[in-house]
């Protein structure tokens, strides 16, 4: 998984001071380094969870429910199936899906399929 926030997107001009820069390197270096795993399973029940070299099973793996519309995907709380947070589906392919946050849709994420 792949993913972009917006203060990437304001910061990202030729006209940045070095300090600037500076502050990116270390914003950047507080990312995730090891990529999660989702996986969406029938019945609108997806998990997601946290694969590590050398390890058979994944970590933190985390239940949800889901719906998905084409044009749009919801993520549903457990228990009163509310929407809890939305995206919109910018592209779904066999190999790659990307999503962008539909209440901040300079966040995209993008998912790519492991085989």
């Amino acid at each position: 998984m792949k993913q972009s926030n917006c203060m990437e997107e304001k910061l990202d001009n030729p006209n940045q001071s070095e300090d600037m820069d500076e502050l990116m390197s270390d914003f950047n270096s507080m990312k995730k380094r090891t990529p999660d795993v989702i996986e969406f399973k029938d019945k609108m029940k997806g998990e997601q969870s946290t694969a590590l070299l050398g390890k058979r099973k994944e970590v933190n793996e985390k239940n949800f429910l889901y719906r998905f519309d084409g044009p749009s995907l919801h993520i549903l709380d457990k228990k009163s199936r509310t929407i809890i947070a939305s995206y919109t589906v910018e592209e779904f392919s066999d190999v790659r899906l990307i999503l962008s946050d539909s209440s901040r849709p300079c966040e995209v994420r993008v998912f790519e399929r492991i085989r």
